[in-house]
């Protein structure tokens, strides 16, 4: 026989094996039921638990989780919500109270556990099933009991069960119900017994004290009566009064053998209902047909059939010790079996690994021979592309090389046509009779001139940091009033942005070698980063201590120079790439960060140089911190890297930076439109809205439209939301490539809100392919117009979309019902919210007394936003619109309906004819009646 046929033979007697159908036995427990028990009869609940648990055997597919409350309603409820956890099936309950149950038991049903409640009820339906003696019955029962033995006379006691409990009430109105007809029988006294046999003597023997005329005790349970019957012996009374219980539960402590003893004289059989129980959970369970309310059969139990019934319950007892017997032994077979088989599986499974792993290493060791002869032609072809990448390596360092020397080039011939360009702009603004919008857009066209100069020198210090051509030039200088004076340079910057710039040191002076001009770069690019990407009313800090730091592998004194802020932060995956050079964090999916990608870059390089090092810390939403380390003393230093004589240091980086490049300082009108978001309104012009994160951008675009609109200002998308809920504006301009919020999701967030859809947008952008214009229009942009624009375009369309505005609110001033005809004139949501007002409206015209805040609330806006949108669609105010569409609905019933003008006039909710009249004539130029004739000769 072959290894694949002794293979496949061994596979298939394993197969066998394990679905031997012969030899399968179901162990698993398909359903969870759990058991929630509270009483204080231990024989009662120990009868209960036996009955399940033999029951049990006959429904293997069952696992029953039982917990005991211990007469604790509290810890019941506790034990409940612990079995729902668990994940149980069904829940059986035997409610401790009523009341206090009802809501826990609820909640379970609720959730769609079915519920089977045992002997004693809640104070609601939401149960399932129930299952127990008929409490009532049994009470009546034992009345019946006491008006046989009393011959319709006598003094009764009766001692109940606990206070709430379904039980206990229901053995009490039942008895009551027989003994209260017969004026012989008298309840003398109603006791309180708990279940308890202890509480039932001690409160029976309190009553013995002053009352001894006793002739019958009924206890609700035969606990309390063997209680009754102590208390009566001590009193030398139990042969003169007669004991009635109920249970008869069998077994040595139970009622049977209570009444056998003499210990009480009659018992009721309360049935527990245990294995009635598990039936009745296995066809809820299995869909089977049951029914809701289960009332057991109770039994009178008393000296003539105690015996025989007595007998029955032992021999029931003796088979269900030894059904239980039967089925620990059939437990240990069961386990003994699958121990076997396990081991068998085990025992075929190893020898077939064997078999297997063997035929592997042949295998393997046949393909190792093979494997090596292609391992060596392998290395060869390696060895030859690892010599073509060096190659291409080199090749492409070259190119690397060629570009930069190319791009340096290009660097400096920039240089010379940037000076002609600055030297006569600042020549131009030396002039103090230029007029104030001259003046602005030469003191814009300077400042980005220098900072395209800035932008050079940047790039070609980072070729001489790539080339190793920067020299230290490093002075033993105070650090803190170094660090000092080029915060103070940045203070005014702060200030007009709103956000709180503190300098703070352990250090009153530390003397450290550094170049300054090299320093001067590096503060200054990390602080207008902070500032940059840090918002209005934001903080911006720069902390200077000493600290030990690792330089390499030697841990050295240093002066730590700590640059935070709290702007939005980097996440954690782009804080190991964010010195490299053009590697720049987007902010938002999809947006663009400002800056070129090299300040960092340029950064890192000139602390590379002064042998220090540079790191970040950084949270998402919760801002970052740069950490600039230079060592103490000079021994990191090389001497040629150190100069003995301080010359003056005349840097003007803080001065261009400050007063050209981040400021926004374009002149009185400028600032007033940056700083405080808006322009001086004037009520006649209307309202326009610009959305622009770049200043020159945003003061460009006002200076083309402040002759004939008022201007209000946002920078990003989330800005321009705040201020169109404090005033609304006519139109709105935006750009759309913005941090926070760009203009795409702005627009959209806009067009879809029922309160500022009505406002026209125009999308301004450098993204001008025709899948970006699609993609602009799609959000429900009313314009799109790419960049660099022409201003007139701009004017003209702004002009155009406002004239639409005002055109189609003229239409409806004419014929309310305009815009039911001509939806497409109007966006979908703003037909829809004149409809739904119209609606609203003429289900109350007949009320004069109808307010702007009973419309609000029907359509589902505030005052504010209905006034404002009414006002912006159609022109009118919200009573003038409610007016009009009364007058509207007038027309129609003076010459439909019949009615007088005095009818019309209250019918649609005028406060008098007269004053209908004059709004009707001041609305169709002439009156009702005339109205009236007009149309009646029209259709004669």
């Amino acid at each position: 026989m072959t290894k694949g046929k002794v293979f496949i033979f061994l596979c298939f007697i394993i197969f066998a094996t394990l679905n031997n159908p012969a030899l399968a036995i179901d162990d698993k427990k398909n359903h969870i039921i759990g058991f929630s028990q509270c009483t204080t009869d231990d024989l009662w609940r120990r009868t209960m638990d036996e009955e399940m648990q033999n029951e049990l055997i006959y429904f293997p597919s069952m696992n029953l989780i039982i917990r005991d409350a211990e007469s604790s309603s509290e810890k019941q409820i506790q034990d409940i919500r612990e079995l729902m956890l668990r994940g149980i099936d069904l829940l059986i309950v035997s409610p401790n109270e009523s009341e206090p149950l009802t809501a826990v038991v609820g909640e379970a049903f609720q959730s769609g556990i079915p519920v089977i409640l045992i002997d004693r009820k809640i104070a609601s339906d939401h149960y399932t099933a129930f299952l127990g003696g008929n409490n009532r019955e049994i009470g009546q029962e034992a009345g019946k009991i006491a008006l046989e033995h009393l011959k319709q006379a006598g003094r009764i006691v009766e001692i109940k069960g606990l206070e709430g409990s379904s039980p206990a009430l229901d053995r009490h109105l039942g008895f009551h119900e027989v003994v209260s007809k017969h004026d012989e029988l008298q309840v003398t006294h109603s006791l309180s017994g708990n279940w308890e046999q202890e509480t039932a003597r001690a409160a029976l023997l309190r009553v013995l004290q002053f009352d001894q005329q006793i002739d019958l005790v009924f206890a609700h349970n035969d606990v309390m009566a063997i209680g009754a019957h102590e208390a009566l012996t001590e009193a030398g009374l139990r042969d003169k009064v007669f004991i009635i219980g109920v249970d008869g539960v069998p077994g040595p402590e139970g009622g049977l053998q209570a009444l056998m003893d003499g210990k009480i004289d009659a018992t009721l059989l309360y049935p527990t209902g245990g294995g009635n129980a598990l039936s009745l959970a296995n066809k809820i369970l299995n869909g089977e047909a049951f029914q809701k309310e289960n009332i057991l059969n109770t039994l009178v139990i008393n000296t003539n059939n105690v015996k025989a019934l007595k007998y029955q319950t032992d021999l029931i007892i003796n088979l269900s010790e030894r059904i239980a017997f039967a089925k620990k032994n059939l437990d240990q077979q069961i386990e003994r079996y699958y121990s076997q088989r396990f081991w068998l599986i085990v025992a075929l499974g190893s020898l077939l690994l064997i078999i297997f792993l063997s035929s592997l290493l042949l295998r393997a060791y046949r393909n190792k021979l093979r494997a090596n002869q292609v391992l060596e032609k392998q290395k060869k072809e390696i060895t030859r592309q690892s010599d073509e990448m060096i190659r291409i390596s080199r090749e492409l360092e070259e190119v690397t090389k060629a570009k930069l020397v190319f791009f340096t080039n290009i660097s400096h011939e920039i240089r010379t046509p940037l000076t002609l360009i600055i030297g006569p702009l600042e020549n131009m603004l030396s002039h103090a009779k230029l007029k104030a919008t001259e003046r602005n857009q030469l003191q814009m066209m300077l400042k980005n001139a220098n900072r395209l100069l800035r932008l050079i020198n940047q790039l070609m210090d980072l070729r001489k940091v790539d080339n190793d051509k920067m020299q230290l030039q490093a002075t033993e200088n105070d650090i803190v009033s170094f660090v000092k004076e080029i915060k103070d340079a940045f203070d005014d910057l702060a200030s007009n942005k709103k956000i709180e710039f503190v300098f703070t040191s352990d250090l009153s002076s530390y003397p450290v070698y550094f170049d300054k001009e090299k320093l001067d770069k590096i503060l200054i690019n990390l602080i207008s980063n902070a500032l940059k990407f840090t918002s209005p009313s934001g903080f911006v800090g720069i902390h200077l201590r000493t600290s030990m730091h690792y330089f390499g592998r030697e841990r050295r004194e240093a002066v730590e120079i700590e640059i935070s802020d709290n702007g939005p932060g980097i996440p954690t995956e782009h804080q190991q790439r964010i010195f490299e050079r053009f590697f720049q964090v987007d902010q938002k999916e999809g947006s663009v960060s400002p800056g070129t990608g090299i300040g960092l870059t340029l950064a890192k390089g000139l602390i590379d140089l002064h042998k220090g090092d540079i790191t970040v810390s950084s949270k998402v939403g919760i801002g970052s911190s740069f950490f600039v380390y230079l060592q103490k003393g000079r021994d990191h230093l090389n001497d040629y890297e150190i100069k003995l004589q301080d010359d003056a240091f005349e840097n003007p980086t803080h001065e261009i930076v400050g007063k050209n490049d981040l400021s926004e300082e374009y002149g009185e009108y400028s600032q007033t439109l940056i700083n405080t978001g808006k322009s001086l309104f004037h009520d006649e012009k209307p309202l326009v809205l610009i959305v622009e994160d770049n200043p020159d951008v945003s003061v460009f675009i006002q200076s083309s439209l402040s002759d004939h609109y008022n201007i209000m200002t946002a920078a990003n998308g989330a800005e321009a939301f705040e201020r169109i809920y404090v005033q609304e504006p006519s139109l709105i301009i935006s750009d759309v490539l913005m941090p926070v919020m760009d203009g795409l999701e702005f627009t959209k967030k806009l067009k879809t809100d029922i309160r500022t859809c009505h406002i026209p947008v125009i999308l301004l952008t450098a993204r001008s392919s025709y899948d970006q214009k699609l993609e602009g229009l799609e959000t429900g942009a009313d314009s799109y117009i790419p960049k660099p624009f022409n201003t007139k375009h701009l004017q003209v369309r702004v002009r155009q979309l406002i004239e639409n505005r005002q055109r189609i609110r003229k239409y409806y001033q004419q014929d309310p019902l305009f815009l039911a005809r001509d939806e497409g004139k109007l966006s979908q949501l703003d037909s829809n919210f004149l409809k739904k007002c119209a609606a609203v409206i003429e289900a109350h015209l007949s009320e004069n007394d109808y307010s702007v805040e009973q419309l609000s609330a029907e359509v589902g806006l505030s005052r504010v936003h209905v006034y404002r949108k009414i006002k912006h669609l159609t022109g009118l105010s919200v009573s003038e619109f409610v007016r009009n569409l009364k007058l509207k609905k007038a027309t129609i019933l003076l010459i439909d309906s019949g009615s007088t003008v005095a009818e019309v006039a209250y019918d649609l909710g005028f406060s008098s004819p007269s004053y209908f009249s004059k709004c009707f004539k001041e609305q169709y130029n002439v009156s009702p009646s005339e109205f009236i004739a007009q149309n009646t000769e029209k259709n004669s």
